[in-house]
């Protein structure tokens, strides 16, 4: 099949070196507002590249696009192409308001096509580990998760992302990873019933967006979420850009972990550590008690099998759109993880709790 890159920035190039390993794929297209991308495209990948997309939308031989363009840019692109009768893989966040995201999923339901949200985390070792813990019965029902993420300033100034009405928001262009994981493991039937976010003043000074977020919310079945998110406490990176970034950056304040307790044990992920524990509970005369009972690390050749997986994701997409198969998270799945990143925003604006029928 013929594919096409909706938005030829940085990870449109990445998932351009990602199509290029599916024998399934015989064409790419790229498209791109700016000319010069497209050229530069062109010279250094020999791919096809135009600035009309119509051209892309008309034509019946590209059955599938990957939506890589700015936020801001989510869902016109994504409806766009439903509608001419492409498949979609669109990146996260869905869109920059919940009322876009709302559009595209009725986009998608409306023509029976197939969407899919870059939840690529659900792809990647360090946490399907967990999830088939978890489905296996050895951590019992998931009753708590906590997120520690410590980096540096991430986007630099003059970056689209900094800005509310390209980026929309930190939670939804950052965080939405590491709210729909925990939805994953405590289970999707499992809805969220509030949130409370409290948020800092900005260490940054050019971000509208924030930069910081404490944020806990609870499941309908008594289960608690948090995530405590600073940015610009690790080392401004200015490595060595052929050795391993996590390699070099583990220690200099980085840090990214999962803590997970279920009913029969727990587990922990650790990117930087590059390291999975899973503990078992029992019993005892004295004491529930509590064994270390596996501990997973994994080369640093393997870092991107293990942390950010887009590869699989995107090998996995176009075999499901060859195959006829739905996708592996239903867009209204995806929804739900952006109903909770919009909940997290409104409640550090307003400075309360947000229950999620709130928004309906």
């Amino acid at each position: 099949m013929q594919v096409a890159i909706l938005g030829a920035g940085g990870m449109g190039e990445t998932v351009l070196q990602h199509l290029r390993k599916s024998e399934l794929v015989d064409g790419i297209v790229a498209y791109d507002v700016r000319p010069e991308r497209i050229a530069e495209l062109q010279a250094k990948h020999n791919v096809r590249g135009t600035t009309d997309l119509e051209t892309i939308l008309r034509d019946p031989a590209i059955r599938l696009v990957f939506v890589t363009a700015s936020n801001g840019a989510h869902r016109d692109l994504t409806v766009a192409a439903l509608q001419a009768g492409k498949a979609v893989m669109c990146e996260k966040p869905m869109a920059t308001t919940l009322a876009a995201a709302r559009e595209m999923v009725e986009a998608a339901e409306r023509v029976k096509g197939f969407l899919q949200i870059g939840f690529e985390l659900r792809y990647s070792r360090l946490y399907t580990t967990v999830k088939n813990w978890i489905d296996a019965g050895l951590l019992g029902q998931v009753v708590n998760t906590h997120c520690y993420y410590i980096c540096s300033e991430f986007h630099h100034k003059g970056s689209w992302r900094n800005l509310k009405a390209t980026g929309g928001s930190m939670f939804g262009e950052k965080l939405s990873h590491y709210v729909d994981l925990p939805r994953w493991w405590v289970g999707t039937d499992v809805p969220v019933v509030d949130v409370f976010t409290a948020c800092s003043p900005n260490v940054i000074p050019y971000y509208e967006v924030r930069d910081n977020y404490h944020t806990t919310y609870r499941f309908a079945n008594g289960a608690v979420g948090h995530i405590t998110f600073m940015m610009a406490i690790g080392a401004t990176f200015n490595g060595d850009p052929l050795q391993n970034v996590v390699s070099q950056q583990l220690g200099d304040g980085h840090t990214l972990q999962f803590m997970i307790e279920g009913t029969k044990g727990a587990a922990a992920t650790d990117v930087f550590r590059r390291e999975i524990k899973r503990w078992e509970f029992g019993d005892s005369p004295k004491c529930l008690t509590s064994k270390w009972a596996e501990n997973i690390t994994w080369p640093e050749a393997h870092d991107h099998n293990y942390f950010h997986s887009t590869e699989d994701q995107t090998l996995d997409i176009i075999r499901r759109v060859a195959e006829g198969r739905p996708p592996k998270t239903a867009a209204r799945d995806a929804y739900e993880t952006t109903r909770l990143c919009e909940a997290a925003e409104q409640s550090a604006d307003l400075g309360r709790l947000v229950r999620l029928d709130e928004l309906g």
